[in-house]
């Protein structure tokens, strides 16, 4: 197979689970047409009728899972303005959480006026979950994105609150699994599943244990048992199933709220200022797709951004060839400090991720050994040919202009 890119937006085929039509054009752009024939008002006043079931005189309505970015604020003044729903709002604490991100947080929990928990893991063990993660996946988000499912479960099985409010959902708006959108509530074996078709080794965290940790060190990334959530009733609801989802329209309603804080430059790697800004283990783990995938954190804000109409094909293609691959070396020692890597540890397992020929047969050679079937072992294909001992090139950029790919990446 070759790469191909899809006809409307800049996604390419080698992003995980993506699909094109016989027309080339992904499911993310198909999904983002479906929505022009939707009928969200009949939508939304369905999710009201299955959000009011479970309203209560003495307990939270629902809970709302928030980082303090502005999808978060959008999330709470639509279940408070929208819903008419009293929300807990809880948050699994970022990684290495920053300034930004502690001041957005602040003025989400005041403007809109929220009782809120914060869900702090100890900070050791997930520092070192993080850190097997990168080296076994090259993934040092995985134990977050975890958590923000287990352990606000959690909270919710623990004050018998039935409804957990989530924002899009990604699967459909950026690519995945979009039959049957709003049909069932989404487990962490879901997340688990989508974990797997990038990296079939993934484990559950119920076998993360074999890594060294405790039982009880593992605790805020397990989810509670069915039997428990069946007690409660949980459903998980993504706002975006039900409403248009829109990223355009989230910076409107933050503008509207007010004192949200962007950065005052570009994210490096990207165009904006706005989006994925809390913490700062964010910048590498998007920076990691460019290696494993051929495409950057530009391509990734470019896709949304077109399919809204904030930009056009051929903008975004100038935004992709300019910064996608670009190395955020303001938070790089931050975290190696956070992984406890030196740099030649952290460029070794880069070379491990990268989506050439080699890698991507010593992977498959791997999941084979652990018992998988070949038919559920995702499609991957070479996006790096390698040139040279560390040294890449790209078999093919939407921009049509070589790009290397040579580690350890000179600082600048």
């Amino acid at each position: 197979m070759e790469i191909k890119y899809c006809k409307k937006c800049v996604t390419p085929n080698t992003r995980p689970r993506i699909e094109f039509n016989e027309e080339g054009i992904c499911n993310a752009c198909l999904y983002a047409e479906r929505k022009k024939i939707i009928d969200w008002k009949a939508k939304e006043e369905e999710l009201i009728a299955r959000v009011n079931i479970f309203k209560s005189n003495t307990n939270y309505d629902c809970i709302v899972a928030v980082s303090g970015g502005k999808d978060s604020h959008f999330q709470v003044y639509y279940t408070k303005e929208v819903l008419g729903l009293d929300p807990l709002c809880v948050t699994f604490i970022p990684s290495i959480p920053n300034e930004i991100g502690k001041k957005n947080l602040r003025n989400l929990i005041e403007k809109l006026g929220i009782d809120h928990i914060a869900i702090t893991p100890n900070p050791e063990v997930h520092r070192k979950l993080c850190r097997v993660m990168f080296l076994e996946h090259g993934n040092q988000f995985i134990p977050w994105v975890q958590g923000i499912f287990s352990a606000v479960m959690q909270i919710a099985v623990e004050k018998n609150i039935p409804t957990i409010l989530y924002g899009e959902n990604g699967e459909a708006e950026y690519g995945g699994l979009t039959e049957g959108v709003g049909a069932k509530n989404e487990t962490s074996e879901d997340l688990s599943v989508r974990l797997k078709s990038g990296r079939p080794n993934f484990k559950l965290p119920n076998k993360w244990h074999e890594y060294g940790f405790s039982a009880k060190e593992l605790i805020p990334y397990i989810e509670p048992s069915e039997e428990e959530q069946k007690r409660v009733g949980i459903q998980r609801i993504y706002i975006g199933d039900y409403y248009p989802w829109s990223t355009k329209y989230n910076y409107e309603i933050v503008e509207k709220i007010g004192g949200f804080t962007m950065r005052e430059t570009r994210s490096l790697g990207s165009y904006t200022r706005g989006a994925i800004i809390d913490d700062d283990i964010d910048e590498v783990y998007m920076w990691m797709l460019w290696p494993k995938f051929g495409f950057g954190r530009a391509s990734k804000s470019a896709s949304p951004d077109i399919r809204e109409g904030a930009i056009t094909r051929e903008q975004a293609i100038k935004h992709v060839k300019k910064y996608d691959g670009e190395f955020p070396w303001q938070t790089f020692d931050k975290l190696l400090d956070y992984l406890m890597l030196t740099e030649d540890e952290f460029w070794s397992t880069v070379a491990k991720f990268v989506g050439d020929k080699e890698n991507i047969q010593r992977e498959r050679n791997t999941a084979l050994k652990l018992g998988y079937n070949p038919d559920d072992l995702p499609l991957k294909f070479p996006v790096w040919e390698r040139i040279g001992e560390n040294k890449w090139r790209h078999l093919g950029t939407i921009h049509g202009e070589e790009r290397i790919l040579e580690i350890p990446i000179k600082r600048p």
